[in-house]
């Protein structure tokens, strides 16, 4: 079975909601330059969007006990280099403390109209201070709905119920408000479809590579 390359620049700059230069070689993947496995599951997005289901991801954690954390979470769009992509969470929550120990996590997706599982090991980076961080906070905060934004005030999550202060409500994102950039190094991508296949990516020094295994 045959393995693939495909060279990708490293996008630092660009890895952030800020506006990229179009003129840069250094900016957006162009479709030649795109791994394999963006490209299906970009499609796959496209080929699910009237799903409303199809946003909502698992999410693994490694708890700080040592134990598997899993929960779903609403994925929030991807960086503007296309290397990474977004979910949102409250400062607060569980599962920021595990990823302060351990930034690695596992994100499943499965599209139920075109019958096809991603499952992407990640990296992730929690933008909660600073200029880049205020870039993405401001850009996703404004994309909420009110009822979304107002869950960022609550009491504690976790704490007893009926305890606790929520916060002062104010017209910009809370301290509370965090945005875990989630960077894939792995993707496993399985088609359930009528005829299977099964393709592992991996990110390394020279590229993404790709080799089909049986599924």
């Amino acid at each position: 079975m045959g393995m693939r390359i495909y060279l990708v620049k490293d996008s630092k700059e660009c890895g952030s909601l800020r506006p990229c230069n179009p003129n840069s070689d250094s900016d957006v993947m162009t479709e030649a330059e795109t791994p394999v496995w963006l490209q299906q599951l970009k499609r796959a997005i496209r080929g699910n969007r009237r799903d409303a289901h199809n946003r909502y991801v698992q999410f693994a954690t490694l708890g700080l006990d040592g134990k598997p954390r899993v929960r779903m979470v609403v994925f929030r769009g991807f960086s503007l280099s296309e290397t990474s992509f977004y979910i949102i969470t409250d400062a607060r929550s569980e599962k920021v403390k595990e990823l302060t120990r351990c930034r690695d996590v596992e994100v499943s997706w499965y599209f139920t109209h075109t019958r096809e599982q991603f499952r992407l090991q990640c990296s992730t980076v929690a933008h909660s201070q600073g200029a880049d961080a205020d870039l993405r906070r401001d850009a996703l905060w404004k994309g909420l709905s009110d009822a979304a934004k107002a869950q960022f005030f609550w009491p504690e999550p976790g704490g007893p119920l009926g305890e606790g202060q929520p916060l002062e409500i104010s017209a910009h994102p809370p301290e509370t408000f965090v945005v875990i950039e989630c960077r894939p190094q792995r993707v496993d991508h399985l088609v359930l479809a009528k005829t299977q296949r099964r393709t592992l990516s991996h990110m390394t020094e020279s590229g993404w590579t790709e080799i089909s295994v049986n599924p």
